[in-house]
């Protein structure tokens, strides 16, 4: 069948774009984003495309799908470019004192004993400067108009962040979870921290903590917070109780036939734990992929050949990326029809 995507009516979701750039042709949709470290760069190529036409309701992520989703939650769209063409990834490569005091022997240290090679104190600050930048620091600045106390969870704020809460082994989708696994209020809580502790790449940057309220945890009053993408790195799924308008998302991967599969090599250590952590990162959400339903209303961003964690990426590279991203977007909404995929898959989906 063909790809299926959808022309939604219209509804309110231009918070998120200039008001000069409304207009009654543009159309909502939900957007996903899914994970990938520096491959990020094409997930902002795709989402500069789709931004032209598009307004975003709600907007989710992990990790580096969690750090573009929440500069479109904030508003700086139009920003996306700059940020992944000029930002120097390597900055974000803060090594504890054992890295920089004794190299390779040092980061071993440093993941034995504090848990990750890179502290992720710059990557922090950076995310918390840029959307200070825009005017949002806690949750409360997130709430979708017209949002309050009575508005259900999933349908009060634009943006959600999937993490990975390893103290309890669950995944967490913040805000939607603060009040009722962390015990605290969203409002505020600052949108920096549950982003930080999405891109967490085990072993790679430190984990990161939450402060949870001590009797939901027999007295523990701190979360250990992973990268997201360990148990779900393409949450596509996440905003089908909305009727009225498509969820598109972005992968960064391309389109794989069932038949296809990528071996991984594990035939020492690093490999092997290479290999564990690309399967606790994908398998969950191929099964989804594997859908027509989903698959056909997924952007598939060609980024092989680059690794996830090469934050040392040339500017050309990320370009390439950022590029990719633009014309997998523009190819996607070439046949993209969102009338035809809910006429197809709608009434399976709320089965």
């Amino acid at each position: 069948m063909a790809a299926v995507p959808g022309a939604a009516a219209p509804m309110g979701g231009g918070a998120m774009v200039d008001e000069a750039q409304a207009s009654p042709e543009r159309e909502t949709a939900d957007l996903v984003l899914e994970g990938g470290g520096v491959k990020g760069a094409g997930l902002a190529g795709a989402v500069g495309v789709l931004a032209r036409d598009h307004d975003f309701h709600r907007v989710a992520g992990t990790s580096a799908g969690a750090i573009v989703a929440a500069f479109v939650a904030a508003g700086r769209t139009h920003d996306l470019e700059r940020l992944t063409i000029d930002t120097d990834f390597a900055q974000f490569l803060d090594e504890g004192v054992g890295g920089r005091f004794l190299g390779p022997i040092g980061n071993g240290l440093d993941v034995m004993l504090r848990e990750g090679m890179y502290r992720g104190r710059v990557l922090y600050h950076w995310l918390r400067e840029n959307l200070a930048a825009a005017g949002i620091t806690t949750w409360g600045d997130l709430r979708l108009p017209g949002a309050t106390r009575r508005t259900p969870i999933e349908h009060r704020y634009r943006l959600v962040v999937i993490v990975s809460d390893v103290s309890r082994g669950r995944m967490l989708r913040l805000p939607w979870d603060y009040e009722r696994l962390l015990g605290v209020a969203p409002d505020g809580m600052p949108v920096a921290d549950a982003i930080r502790a999405s891109a967490s790449i085990p072993f790679f940057f430190r984990p990161w903590r939450l402060p949870v309220d001590p009797r939901l945890t027999g007295g523990r009053r701190r979360l250990v917070l992973t990268d997201g993408g360990m148990l779900s790195n393409y949450p596509i799924a996440l905003f089908d109780d909305e009727p009225d308008h498509p969820t598109i998302g972005v992968k960064l991967s391309a389109r794989m036939a069932l038949s296809e599969t990528r071996w991984q090599e594990s035939d020492n250590p690093v490999s092997l734990a290479r290999a564990l952590i690309a399967t606790m990162t994908n398998a969950h959400d191929q099964i989804h992929v594997d859908q027509p339903s989903v698959a056909s209303r997924t952007i598939f961003v060609e980024t092989s050949g680059v690794r996830s964690t090469d934050f040392r990426l040339d500017p050309e590279t990320k370009r390439r990326l950022f590029d990719n991203g633009a014309d997998a977007a523009t190819d996607f909404l070439a046949s993209w029809d969102y009338d035809a995929w809910r006429a197809a898959y709608a009434p399976a989906l709320v089965a």
